[in-house]
């Protein structure tokens, strides 16, 4: 034991130094152990699970669009080449071949039992797509949608219930649920990033305490020649020992016990940024400020590369649940529309305040309307206000607005959408029972079919638009103009067969007026071949007088 003791310092630190170097080289690969897992894990969720669940994502819109662009295509679009028949064209040739061309690439590093679900995937999608190419090359000029069996040929492609309907709603299901099972490997991959974050934690803690231990055992080797200038050492390494992280303290010696003291004091700091650094990130917040030490200090430059992996699959996370939830709401909405226009059977004002009811309400916004063209004379054009709502209260304005008049004139020459947050001071003031306040943003969508202008909605509200909100009333337009487009056709159909049954009854009065005229002048006819007759009589006797005469 003695023999220990004797050895010169340097030899002790020798073999002290060496011990903390191979104590630190384990530690180094223990913890690099997990970081070459953290890694791996986040270059499976950034590499695959998240493409493809965007691609898929990606190709389920395109489904959904494709089956009410074909309706479009059938039941509205009778002329070629308009924006949603090249809409169509354009999924059935690039958009849809682009998609699954990703797809098969992503699908290569997937399991085999997602491998055949995609596969059948893109048999029902190349069969769905086929379907649609069939329909759209017989549906290819204006004088097939004329045809007397139109609707046997082509309206049962497009019926909700029919098999190319349900082959659609199968595939968009099918694709669901092939996304639901990434989305909950997504989750799984969350769940063993945490988990392998705490375990790294608890590494780097572990190999903490070696390094410490380690120390403690070089202070004991120099504790009968060095006692004094190492008691304050001991006691630092004491603490921490237990798990603490103490205050540094200072040294005045310049030998190697003091810039060993500086050494752990430097150890010290750094360990309780790192701790307070894996804290914040335990914690989810990935925008604390954290320096390494330099460019070759593993340990922190591995927490930040850790942070920065998780923070990006956070925010991938987060941007695709906002893209969901928006594209849900706009969905939804549309969805509720359809059901408002299936159940309408009233007149078009009863439908506009529906309408901009449900419009207003749905969108959150404070004011909305609804302005209808009347074109009856093709001299006086203008836009009528056929539908006002405003803090739950319908209203009726008898308001006018001619072709380019204010906004709502604007968007009627231009068919364009317009939209803006910079309002002119007094064009609508939005009133509570809180008060009143000027409107921020004012959405203004014309009612466009077939390139018809049928009428423009107009919403105010206290709050700016999103951009997805401004896509939903853009769609809700056409479904409106639409509607409009029946409504009317519906008026001028009963307009005119009221029209055609009185000038029936006309006729019919004028024929049996001109029956009795006739049967009264055959009547009078015989009465003078009788008055003739007897004309004849009396002359007959009055000459065979004349000849008694004679």
């Amino acid at each position: 034991m003695k023999t220990r003791f004797k050895l010169k310092i340097i030899s002790k630190l020798i073999l002290g130094f060496g011990i903390i170097i191979i104590s630190f080289l384990t530690a180094y690969v223990y913890i690099y152990e997990m970081l070459s897992e953290n890694k791996t894990l986040s270059k499976k969720v950034n590499e695959d699970i998240v493409p493809s669940m965007t691609t898929l994502n990606k190709l389920s819109s395109t489904i959904f669009e494709s089956k009410h662009l074909l309706k479009n295509w059938v039941i509205f679009e009778k002329k070629i080449n308009t924006p949603k028949k090249l809409r169509l064209i354009k999924i059935n040739q690039t958009i849809y071949i682009d998609t699954k061309y990703e797809l098969k690439n992503l699908s290569l590093q997937w399991s085999e039992e997602d491998k055949l679900k995609m596969s059948q995937i893109f048999n029902m999608s190349d069969s769905w797509f086929s379907q649609q190419k069939e329909i759209m090359n017989q549906l290819n000029s204006e004088e097939q949608y004329d045809d007397t069996e139109f609707n046997t040929k082509y309206m049962p492609f497009v019926n909700e219930g029919e098999p190319l309907m349900d082959l659609g709603d199968d595939l968009k299901n099918q694709i669901d649920q092939l996304y639901l099972i990434k989305n909950n490997a997504l989750v799984a991959y969350n769940f063993e990033l945490d988990k392998s974050f705490q375990l790294f934690t608890n590494r780097i803690i572990i190999s903490g305490f070696i390094l410490l231990v380690m120390v403690v055992l070089i202070a004991f080797l120099l504790v009968n020649s060095l006692l004094t200038p190492l008691n304050s050492i001991r006691r630092l390494i004491t603490q921490m020992s237990k798990g603490e992280l103490p205050k540094e303290k200072k040294y005045s010696s310049t030998d190697e016990i003091g810039q060993m003291g500086n050494a752990l004091n430097d150890l010290i700091s750094g360990l309780k940024r790192k701790a307070e650094f894996a804290r914040e990130i335990e914690t989810g917040n990935f925008h604390g400020t954290f320096k390494s030490e330099s460019n070759t200090d593993l340990l922190g430059n591995s927490l930040l590369a850790m942070r920065n992996s998780l923070a990006d699959a956070a925010k991938h996370e987060t941007i695709r649940r906002k893209e969901n939830e928006e594209r849900h709401w706009i969905t939804q909405g549309i969805t509720e529309f359809n059901n408002i226009i299936r159940e309408q059977s009233g007149s078009q004002e009863e439908f506009a305040l529906t309408a901009v009811n449900k419009l207003t309400r749905y969108t959150n916004s404070q004011v909305g309307g609804i302005y209808i063209v009347n074109d009856s004379d093709p001299e006086n054009i203008y836009l009528g206000l056929i539908a006002f709502y405003a803090y739950d209260r319908y209203k009726y304005v008898n308001k006018k607005i001619l072709p380019g008049e204010n906004l709502v004139g604007q968007c009627y020459l231009e068919k364009d959408t317009i939209y803006l947050t910079d309002i002119p001071k007094g064009y609508i003031k939005i009133i509570s029972g809180l008060g009143q306040e000027e409107a921020k943003s004012v959405l203004i969508v014309p009612l466009i079919i077939n390139e018809k202008i049928y009428g423009v909605a107009e919403l105010a509200s206290v709050e700016i638009f999103e951009p997805y909100q401004i896509e939903f009333v853009e769609k809700v337009s056409e479904i409106l103009a639409a509607t409009f487009s029946t409504i009317q056709i519906n008026i001028q159909t009963a307009n005119l067969l009221q029209e055609s049954q009185e000038k029936s009854e006309i006729l019919e009065l004028q024929e049996k007026e001109s029956l009795q005229i006739i049967d009264n002048l055959i009547i009078e006819i015989d009465n003078l071949k009788m008055q003739n007759l007897e004309l004849k009589d009396n002359l007959k006797e009055l000459n065979q007088i004349d000849k008694k005469a004679e």
